[in-house]
């Protein structure tokens, strides 16, 4: 396993756009919050421990004003949203004894229009096996 590090992402970035070749080695990995300090930093042309504050800053308003009015909605990148997920009962699986499961509090997430357009790539889906008997290509001889 190789690691990239940030001199060959540097090199794999397009002159033009400024954005990361969408090669299958950077299409799988996941950013982190350093990262994208780095890339607010490069953005805004500000030390990286300015824009690491600035970052913070921003997500403990988000955080902050979902707490207070339950959705937040940011245009043209999308909608942050409290919800209930309603409680349940189910039965285990080996006792058959039945268990009611609680309300809970999450956070969900709605991408915009613009941000789901923007981020598409021309990866074509995996394709669906056959659908048959799996015997369709066997033949049998008695």
């Amino acid at each position: 396993m190789t690691r990239t590090t940030k001199q060959d992402a540097t090199a794999s970035m397009d002159q033009a756009t400024g954005k990361l070749a969408a090669n299958e080695e950077q299409f799988g990995r996941q950013a982190n919050k350093g990262i994208l300090a780095d890339k607010v930093a490069e953005e805004l042309n500000v030390p990286r421990r300015t824009a690491a504050r600035v970052l913070d800053a921003v997500l403990d308003a988000v955080s902050e004003l979902l707490q207070c009015r339950g959705k937040v909605a940011v245009k043209g990148f999308g909608t942050f949203e409290r919800r209930i997920r309603k409680g349940r009962a189910y039965k285990h699986p080996l006792t058959g004894e039945s268990i009611e499961v609680a309300n809970k509090e999450t956070i969900v997430f709605k991408p915009s229009d613009q941000l789901v357009a923007e981020t598409k790539s021309n990866a074509v889906p995996k394709a669906k096996k056959p659908t048959g008997t799996p015997t369709d290509d066997i033949l049998f001889k008695g």
